[in-house]
């Protein structure tokens, strides 16, 4: 007996079998396209999505520091779901020139926070002063800005 004669002789015809094809109904064509327009139609509000605050240092781009002088400074802050808080620092490597401030805005969702540093006398010329702020939202993340001056 030849191999390939008695290997068709167990295994079969050798015919392989399709499954018959499922028969479409008209309707599934139709009712397809106008659940998807439907799904579009429905969700089309603009939702806000969870995001950190927005936060923005400003200072004057024609002041210059001076020892002994001041730094007026100006912080903006937005968040649509509101803040927690605000904290503005001053970090210098003067040990007499570093400072903090902590705002709490209640039912706040934009806020503009204006604070003025004084800089004392005795204070290094080229002295390089960090002003930065940080702001939480109500959900917990959180945003900064700094921005760096320098004693002339």
């Amino acid at each position: 007996m030849k191999e390939g004669t008695g290997a068709r002789a167990h295994r079969g015809t050798g015919r392989r079998f399709r499954r018959a094809p499922v028969p479409r109904c008209p309707r599934a064509r139709l009712l397809l396209p106008l659940c998807v327009c439907a799904s579009v139609l429905c969700c089309t509000d603009p939702r806000a999505r969870v995001a950190p605050p927005t936060v923005q240092v400003t200072v004057s781009p024609f002041i210059l520091v001076h020892s002994p002088g001041s730094i007026p400074t100006s912080v903006y802050a937005y968040d649509f779901q509101g803040f927690d808080s605000v904290r503005i620092s001053l970090r210098s490597s003067f040990t007499a020139l570093n400072a903090d401030s902590l705002f709490l805005f209640p039912d706040t969702t934009e806020a503009t926070t204006d604070v003025d540093w004084t800089v004392p006398s005795g204070v290094p010329l080229g002295t390089q002063i960090t002003v930065a702020a940080k702001v939480w939202n109500l959900v917990g993340f959180s945003a900064s800005d700094s921005t760096i001056l320098t004693v002339r």
